[in-house]
């Protein structure tokens, strides 16, 4: 896992993005890397992070429970983002809008959200967001790595 590339789409290793603050190694810097790591934190099911990122005035009591029993059947593929705005060192506040695609007892869905993030005592949280869920008709290529997270191609798993 740490040798492969890092599912939040940066182009860099995982063992050198998202699992650096998964691991609590260091803290995301900006609002982007940590909506990167959230949905990294997502596809290999690291729920304390997520948890840990989501602004305290904002977490269910049950969080983590709830959490592990929303995402069963749910195993998240690829992720875009679209646009940020602020949520850099500097700032405050940012926002990022992102589409998370997902695969849900075999059918395919993307999460599109504009996910706003908050920066208290130099570490950024997951505010809130306007989530839309569309089913899509996502097509993996046959030498993509097959949604499942088996490690194989596409081709010689879900595709058979």
């Amino acid at each position: 896992m740490n040798n492969s590339l890092c599912p939040c789409g940066s182009s860099r290793l995982y063992s050198q993005c998202c699992a650096l603050f998964i691991t609590a190694s260091l803290m995301p810097e900006t609002a982007e890397q940590l909506m990167r790591s959230r949905f990294t934190a997502f596809y290999f099911n690291e729920y304390p992070y997520l948890v840990n990122t989501h602004h305290p005035s904002q977490r269910e009591a049950n969080e983590l429970t709830s959490l592990q029993n929303s995402q069963e059947t749910s195993h998240w593929i690829k992720l875009i983002i679209h646009q940020v705005k602020h949520g850099d060192k500097q700032h405050q506040t940012g926002q990022v809008e992102f589409s998370a695609f997902f695969n849900e007892n075999n059918e395919f869905f993307e999460l599109r959200e504009k996910s706003r993030f908050i920066r208290e005592q130099d570490q950024w949280y997951y505010l809130d967001g306007e989530p839309n869920i569309y089913r899509t008709n996502l097509k993996l290529k046959r030498n993509d790595l097959c949604w499942c997270q088996s490690g194989k191609k596409f081709k010689h798993c879900h595709a058979l």
